[in-house]
Protein backbone atom coordinates (compact mmCIF):
# COMPACT_ATOMS: atom_id res chain seq x y z
CA UNK A 1 0.00 0.00 0.00
CA UNK A 2 2.71 2.45 0.70
CA UNK A 3 4.70 1.43 -2.33
CA UNK A 4 1.62 2.04 -4.70
CA UNK A 5 1.18 5.92 -2.94
CA UNK A 6 4.83 6.69 -3.57
CA UNK A 7 4.64 5.41 -6.75
CA UNK A 8 1.02 7.49 -7.56
CA UNK A 9 2.69 10.51 -6.06
CA UNK A 10 6.38 9.79 -7.29
CA UNK A 11 6.76 12.30 -11.05
CA UNK A 12 9.87 10.92 -12.49
CA UNK A 13 7.56 7.47 -12.26
CA UNK A 14 5.01 9.10 -13.68
CA UNK A 15 6.92 10.40 -16.29
CA UNK A 16 8.34 7.05 -17.16
CA UNK A 17 4.90 5.56 -17.26
CA UNK A 18 3.38 8.51 -19.78
CA UNK A 19 7.36 7.97 -21.73
CA UNK A 20 6.45 4.41 -22.03
CA UNK A 21 2.62 4.72 -22.54
CA UNK A 22 3.29 6.63 -25.85
CA UNK A 23 6.62 4.56 -26.88
CA UNK A 24 4.96 1.61 -28.54
CA UNK A 25 2.42 2.92 -30.65
CA UNK A 26 4.59 5.84 -31.77
CA UNK A 27 6.94 3.12 -32.77
CA UNK A 28 4.34 1.02 -34.88
CA UNK A 29 3.23 4.10 -35.96
CA UNK A 30 6.46 5.07 -37.41
CA UNK A 31 7.09 1.77 -38.89
CA UNK A 32 3.51 1.46 -40.70
CA UNK A 33 4.78 5.01 -42.26
CA UNK A 34 8.03 3.98 -43.03
CA UNK A 35 7.05 0.92 -44.84
CA UNK A 36 4.05 2.99 -46.90
CA UNK A 37 6.80 5.55 -47.66
CA UNK A 38 7.78 6.20 -51.19
CA UNK A 39 11.32 5.98 -50.25
CA UNK A 40 11.20 2.45 -48.70
CA UNK A 41 9.23 1.21 -52.26
CA UNK A 42 11.93 2.91 -53.95
CA UNK A 43 14.65 1.54 -51.88
CA UNK A 44 13.47 -1.99 -52.10
CA UNK A 45 12.94 -1.93 -56.02
CA UNK A 46 16.68 -0.65 -56.23
CA UNK A 47 17.94 -3.22 -54.01
CA UNK A 48 16.34 -6.05 -56.17
CA UNK A 49 17.36 -4.72 -59.25
CA UNK A 50 21.12 -4.43 -57.73
CA UNK A 51 20.96 -7.98 -56.75
CA UNK A 52 19.83 -9.27 -60.24
CA UNK A 53 22.78 -7.27 -62.12
CA UNK A 54 25.29 -8.24 -58.93
CA UNK A 55 24.53 -11.94 -59.93
CA UNK A 56 25.44 -11.89 -63.31
CA UNK A 57 28.54 -9.52 -62.77
CA UNK A 58 31.97 -10.33 -62.18
CA UNK A 59 32.14 -9.38 -58.47
CA UNK A 60 28.82 -11.57 -58.23
CA UNK A 61 30.58 -14.96 -59.92
CA UNK A 62 33.61 -14.29 -57.81
CA UNK A 63 31.61 -14.51 -54.23
CA UNK A 64 29.79 -17.55 -55.29
CA UNK A 65 29.32 -20.48 -52.90
CA UNK A 66 30.64 -22.89 -55.65
CA UNK A 67 34.27 -24.08 -55.39
CA UNK A 68 36.79 -21.57 -57.32
CA UNK A 69 39.70 -22.83 -58.46
CA UNK A 70 42.84 -21.68 -56.15
CA UNK A 71 45.46 -21.39 -58.79
CA UNK A 72 44.10 -18.21 -59.94
CA UNK A 73 44.24 -16.73 -56.25
CA UNK A 74 47.76 -18.22 -55.50
CA UNK A 75 49.73 -16.83 -57.77
CA UNK A 76 48.21 -13.30 -57.43
CA UNK A 77 49.93 -10.59 -56.23
CA UNK A 78 47.44 -8.78 -54.41
CA UNK A 79 45.88 -11.94 -52.84
CA UNK A 80 49.73 -12.90 -51.54
CA UNK A 81 49.83 -8.80 -50.39
CA UNK A 82 46.51 -8.82 -48.26
CA UNK A 83 47.28 -12.18 -46.63
CA UNK A 84 50.99 -11.83 -45.64
CA UNK A 85 49.35 -7.73 -44.10
CA UNK A 86 46.76 -10.07 -42.16
CA UNK A 87 49.21 -12.19 -41.02
CA UNK A 88 50.94 -9.09 -39.40
CA UNK A 89 48.03 -7.28 -38.24
CA UNK A 90 46.89 -10.77 -36.68
CA UNK A 91 50.74 -11.35 -35.12
CA UNK A 92 49.66 -7.45 -33.87
CA UNK A 93 47.13 -7.90 -32.11
CA UNK A 94 47.95 -11.31 -30.63
CA UNK A 95 50.69 -9.35 -29.05
CA UNK A 96 48.99 -6.33 -27.45
CA UNK A 97 46.44 -8.53 -26.40
CA UNK A 98 49.22 -11.05 -24.35
CA UNK A 99 50.66 -8.44 -22.71
CA UNK A 100 47.58 -6.02 -22.10
CA UNK A 101 46.08 -5.29 -18.77
CA UNK A 102 42.65 -5.69 -20.02
CA UNK A 103 42.94 -8.99 -20.99
CA UNK A 104 44.88 -9.83 -17.77
CA UNK A 105 42.04 -8.46 -15.85
CA UNK A 106 39.47 -10.35 -18.34
CA UNK A 107 40.95 -13.48 -16.95
CA UNK A 108 41.51 -12.79 -13.72
CA UNK A 109 37.84 -12.13 -13.63
CA UNK A 110 36.96 -15.21 -15.66
CA UNK A 111 38.72 -16.99 -13.13
CA UNK A 112 36.92 -15.62 -10.34
CA UNK A 113 33.57 -16.41 -11.70
CA UNK A 114 34.60 -20.04 -11.99
CA UNK A 115 36.25 -20.05 -8.71
CA UNK A 116 33.23 -18.44 -7.10
CA UNK A 117 30.11 -19.39 -8.91
CA UNK A 118 27.44 -19.18 -6.05
CA UNK A 119 28.71 -15.77 -5.79
CA UNK A 120 28.18 -15.05 -9.68
CA UNK A 121 24.97 -16.32 -9.86
CA UNK A 122 23.51 -14.76 -6.82
CA UNK A 123 25.09 -11.53 -8.25
CA UNK A 124 22.61 -12.39 -11.41
CA UNK A 125 19.97 -12.92 -9.01
CA UNK A 126 19.68 -9.72 -7.17
CA UNK A 127 20.42 -7.62 -10.30
CA UNK A 128 17.24 -9.76 -12.13
CA UNK A 129 15.18 -9.09 -8.67
CA UNK A 130 15.80 -5.17 -8.35
CA UNK A 131 14.78 -4.80 -12.06
CA UNK A 132 11.79 -6.77 -12.18
CA UNK A 133 10.80 -4.68 -8.70
CA UNK A 134 11.69 -1.51 -10.75
CA UNK A 135 9.44 -2.67 -13.31
CA UNK A 136 6.67 -3.35 -11.35
CA UNK A 137 6.44 0.09 -9.87
CA UNK A 138 6.85 1.64 -13.20
CA UNK A 139 4.31 -0.38 -14.90
CA UNK A 140 1.83 -0.30 -12.19
CA UNK A 141 1.72 -3.95 -12.14
CA UNK A 142 0.08 -5.15 -8.91
CA UNK A 143 1.99 -7.71 -6.49
CA UNK A 144 0.33 -9.81 -3.79
CA UNK A 145 1.94 -10.65 -0.80
CA UNK A 146 3.15 -13.83 -1.91
CA UNK A 147 5.16 -12.04 -4.58
CA UNK A 148 6.72 -9.75 -2.66
CA UNK A 149 7.65 -12.90 -0.42
CA UNK A 150 9.44 -14.85 -3.49
CA UNK A 151 10.94 -11.96 -4.45
CA UNK A 152 12.42 -11.16 -0.62
CA UNK A 153 12.85 -15.47 -0.53
CA UNK A 154 15.45 -14.91 -3.77
CA UNK A 155 16.69 -11.52 -2.59
CA UNK A 156 17.80 -13.54 0.67
CA UNK A 157 19.20 -16.41 -0.98
CA UNK A 158 21.22 -14.12 -3.38
CA UNK A 159 22.78 -11.55 -0.50
CA UNK A 160 23.57 -15.52 1.27
CA UNK A 161 25.37 -16.45 -1.86
CA UNK A 162 27.43 -13.32 -2.28
CA UNK A 163 29.09 -14.67 1.60
CA UNK A 164 29.60 -18.03 0.11
CA UNK A 165 33.24 -18.47 -0.31
CA UNK A 166 32.88 -21.99 -2.48
CA UNK A 167 34.85 -22.98 -5.79
CA UNK A 168 33.31 -24.96 -8.13
CA UNK A 169 35.27 -28.10 -7.22
CA UNK A 170 33.61 -27.98 -3.55
CA UNK A 171 30.53 -27.33 -5.42
CA UNK A 172 30.85 -30.40 -7.78
CA UNK A 173 32.28 -32.77 -5.03
CA UNK A 174 29.77 -32.18 -2.21
CA UNK A 175 26.61 -31.21 -4.08
CA UNK A 176 23.98 -34.81 -3.99
CA UNK A 177 22.57 -33.31 -7.33
CA UNK A 178 26.02 -33.38 -8.90
CA UNK A 179 26.50 -36.95 -7.76
CA UNK A 180 23.35 -38.16 -9.32
CA UNK A 181 24.14 -37.29 -12.31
Amino acid sequence: MILREISNASIILSLFRYFFRWLSPLGQRMNTIYHNSQVFRLAKGFWARIKICFKYSFLGRITETKQISSRILDNSKLVQHLFNSYKKWKEKIIQLLRFSSTAHLAEDTKKDFFSFPVRTISTILITAVTINVIFSLVLQKEISLWGWLIRGLFLLVAVSGLICKADWQTIKKNSIFFKKL
